[in-house]
């Protein structure tokens, strides 16, 4: 079979893993190997490759913005912050 009818297939069967309410997680995770798997990817370069996706500086600002907002909510500094807007 041709590696585009291969991917082909196996995104359909992602479709249909979705519809059948498998876990996002898992089938992403399903997804990735089959198609590494159809183009000749190592599937020991997979941890690398996904270590290397998320070692980005940018990304640990997203928690940590989170974790700001809720200390500055539980302090209640956003309703002090709010009442003095008005």
């Amino acid at each position: 079979m041709d590696n585009s009818t291969l991917i082909t297939l196996i995104s359909l069967g992602v479709v249909g893993l979705f519809l059948l309410g498998v876990p996002i997680f898992l089938v992403i995770a399903l997804w990735v190997t089959g198609a590494s798997l159809v183009i000749d990817f190592t599937l020991a370069n997979i941890g690398v490759t996904l270590f290397e996706g998320l070692n980005f500086f940018g990304l640990l600002a997203l928690p940590l913005f989170i974790l700001t907002g809720d200390l500055i909510a539980a302090a209640g500094i956003a309703a002090r912050l709010a009442s003095f807007a008005h």
